[in-house]
C-alpha cells in the first residue's frame, strides 16, 4: 500500500466532515494515500452516530481490515500503539493535542515528525486552517451524491428562490449522552438555548440592515419550546421529521442548509459546514463572539472573514 494515512471517522455528520477534510489535506502535505476507517469508532455501544461520508463524492478508499481496530485484539493493539507512540522514532499515530481544559487549536507539528509507513490519525481538527489551501478540492469531495433527489423536497424552492437566511438553534446540549439528563443539565441546556436565541435576534437585526427582503429559515435538533414569541422576527422551521422521502434526513437537512444565501451560525459543526459549503459567492456569514454557557473546543474554529456578533 506504500505510505498511507488512515483517518478514524467518528461522531456526528459535522464532526465527520471536519475529520475527513483535515485528513485529506494532511495526507496531501505528507504525500500519503488517504484511507478511511469507517467502522472502528462506530462499534462502541456509546456511539449512536452512523458513518455518513458515503453520501458525498468522496474519492478516498475505505481502509481494509488490517488498517482498522475492530475486534478485541484490535482494540488492545490500538491502545498499546497509542500508549507507546511517544517512545517511537517513527510514530504510528498522529493525534490532535489538547490542553488541560480539553481545548485545541490549529497545529502544524505533523510537518516536523517522523511517521511509520502506516500512519493513523485521530481527532476532530475543527479548523478551516487545515484545509484552506485545498478548498476547491474539499468542496468537490463534499458534493452531494443525491442532490437531484433532495431538490424535490418542498423546502428547496422556497430556499433557493428567496434571500434565504439560515438559522440554527441547538437544544439539549448538556443532556445528550447517557446519564446526563439531570435537572442541572436541563437548566444549563435551556440557558444555552436562550443565549443562542438572544444572539440570533441581534444577528437578524444586522442581516436586515445588509440584505433586502430576507427570509429566515430555522433548523434545530428539537423544536420543542421554540415559540415565535422568543424571536423578534418571523421564520420558517425546517422540520423534516415527518417527510415521506426515503432519504437520510441528516444529509437532506445539510443539503437544504447549503442552499441558503446567507448564514447566522452557532457553535454547531453541522451549522458550520452548511455555511462553508454554500456556493453563494456573496454570502454573509455571522458567527458568535462567545457564549457564556458554552466554550468552543477549538480556538481556531471560525474563519477570519466571518462576522462576529
Amino acid at each position: 500500500m506504500g505510505r498511507t494515512l488512515t483517518t478514524r471517522i467518528s461522531n456526528e455528520l459535522g464532526n465527520q466532515l471536519f475529520m475527513y477534510a483535515s485528513a485529506y489535506a494532511i495526507a496531501k502535505k505528507l504525500n500519503r494515500k488517504l484511507y478511511i476507517d469507517d467502522e472502528t469508532a462506530f462499534l462502541s455501544k456509546k456511539n449512536i452516530a452512523k458513518y455518513a461520508l458515503d453520501n458525498f463524492n468522496i474519492s478516498s478508499e475505505i481502509a481494509d481490515n488490517d488498517h482498522k481496530f475492530k475486534s478485541l485484539l484490535g482494540y488492545i493493539k490500538r491502545k498499546f500503539l497509542i500508549k507507546t507512540n511517544h517512545l517511537r522514532k517513527k510514530k504510528f499515530f498522529y493525534i490532535e493535542r489538547k490542553n488541560s481544559n480539553n481545548i485545541t487549536c490549529f497545529q502544524e507539528d505533523f510537518m516536523n515528525q517522523s511517521f511509520n509507513n502506516n500512519l493513523f490519525m485521530e481527532g476532530h481538527f475543527e479548523s478551516e486552517k487545515y484545509f484552506i489551501d485545498c478548498k476547491d478540492e474539499i468542496s468537490s469531495e463534499f458534493i452531494f451524491k443525491k442532490a437531484d433527489l433532495y431538490q424535490k423536497n418542498s423546502y428547496f424552492n422556497e430556499i433557493v428562490n428567496s434571500n434565504s437566511i439560515s438559522l440554527c438553534i441547538r437544544q439539549n446540549r448538556f443532556i445528550e449522552g447517557k446519564n446526563n439528563n439531570t435537572n442541572e443539565n436541563i437548566r444549563k441546556s435551556w440557558e444555552f438555548t436562550l443565549e443562542q436565541i438572544s444572539y440570533t435576534n441581534k444577528s437578524v437585526e444586522l442581516i436586515k440592515s445588509k440584505v433586502n427582503d430576507p427570509k429566515f429559515f430555522l433548523w434545530s435538533n428539537d423544536f420543542t419550546n421554540l415559540e415565535s414569541k422568543l424571536f423578534n422576527f418571523e421564520c420558517q422551521k425546517i422540520n423534516l421529521n415527518n417527510i415521506n422521502e426515503n432519504v437520510d434526513r441528516r444529509i437532506l437537512s445539510l443539503y437544504l442548509l447549503t442552499q441558503c444565501k446567507h448564514f447566522i451560525v452557532t457553535t454547531s459543526s453541522f451549522n458550520w459546514w452548511g455555511a462553508w459549503l454554500s456556493s453563494n459567492q456573496n454570502k454573509l456569514i455571522i458567527r458568535p463572539s462567545s457564549f457564556k454557557n458554552f466554550t468552543i473546543n477549538n480556538t481556531d474554529l471560525w474563519p477570519e472573514n466571518w462576522l462576529s456578533v
